[in-house]
């Protein structure tokens, strides 16, 4: 039974591989070791949610089969585009699809290629540790960490949200997914960090993202624009509540710099200046959120 017992516990990570697929050479390798299986998902099109084409290049494929030593990554391809589905909903179909491929049993995560665990060795602890929730008999649950939103890359650094504190769903013990990785299940938030490399990229890239926001219509999107590319390590310590969609501009209250030239260095160094936790009370506040929210949803029942 002692392979029993491991096989309960697995760790199998899915990531969608997209036009943003480059970031992948940086969250890959963070959590190549302590994952069971690795499952890339990519459209056999290469369409977007929204139907544009892009391209990958070879060496992609080439460094991955050169990291996967020990055989644990497959690359699974479908359509994942539906013209008459918008982005979300192309979205949660497609990590929807990726869990099924992946199958039933241990836990299920999603990570995004641009979502770096500078710490994944204990995140696979702890839920090795929680094999008890993966028993037939549990009930759902999700487990939430905390992301470091990475806004601006300078030449000698990184520039990021601080104290953004924003909770997000990364694994499951029953993959369900309603909205991208959402679902309707109770969270529980452990304090781990994650690197989110969401607005620190090139000037194309974000005009990209500006355009094809969910909440593009939201706000204009041109000044936001502008005013990100004014923010440099100048000027960072100016400007307060700065979350592009303005009902919750106080999401992301004020900005920090951290050098490190390249990704790796940002992390590295980052450990060693900043906490890579979440405050103690902040977590447990969160924690009594999430159980009065489950209570709520109980209720309505």
């Amino acid at each position: 039974g002692g392979i029993d017992a491991m096989d309960s516990a697995l760790i199998k990570v899915g990531m969608l591989i997209a036009y943003d697929y480059q970031y992948a050479y940086h969250s890959i390798p963070l959590i190549y070791d302590h994952a069971d299986q690795i499952t890339l998902a990519v459209d056999e099109h290469l369409q977007s949610w929204a139907g544009s084409r892009y391209s990958i290049e070879d060496a992609f494929w080439g460094w991955i089969r050169k990291i996967d030593v020990q055989n644990k990554i497959k690359i699974y391809r479908d359509n994942f585009y539906l013209p008459e589905l918008d982005t979300i909903q192309n979205d949660t179909r497609e990590r929807n699809m990726l869990a099924k491929y992946m199958g039933a049993g241990g836990w299920h995560l999603q990570i995004d290629t641009d979502e770096y665990f500078p710490n994944f060795a204990r995140v696979a602890q702890f839920l090795r540790s929680k094999k008890h929730w993966l028993s037939p008999n549990s009930n759902p649950i999700d487990i939430g960490a905390f992301l470091v939103p990475m806004y601006k890359r300078t030449p000698e650094g990184f520039i990021f949200i601080k104290n953004a504190f924003e909770s997000f769903p990364f694994a499951t013990n029953c993959p369900d997914y309603q909205s991208a990785r959402g679902s309707r299940h109770r969270i529980y938030l452990v304090p781990f960090t994650c690197f989110h490399q969401t607005w620190a990229r090139s000037e194309e890239e974000i005009a990209f993202k500006l355009k094809n926001w969910g909440h593009s219509s939201d706000f204009n999107t041109e000044s936001y624009f502008n005013l990100w590319k004014a923010v440099d390590q100048h000027t960072y310590f100016y400007l307060q509540n700065l979350h592009p969609y303005p009902p919750v501009r106080q999401a992301w209250p004020s900005l920090e710099y951290c050098p490190g030239k390249t990704i790796d260095a940002f992390i590295e160094n980052y450990q060693k200046q900043f906490p890579i936790t979440v405050p103690t009370r902040l977590l447990w506040r969160r924690r009594l959120g999430q159980i009065k929210k489950s209570w709520m949803q109980q209720l309505k029942r």
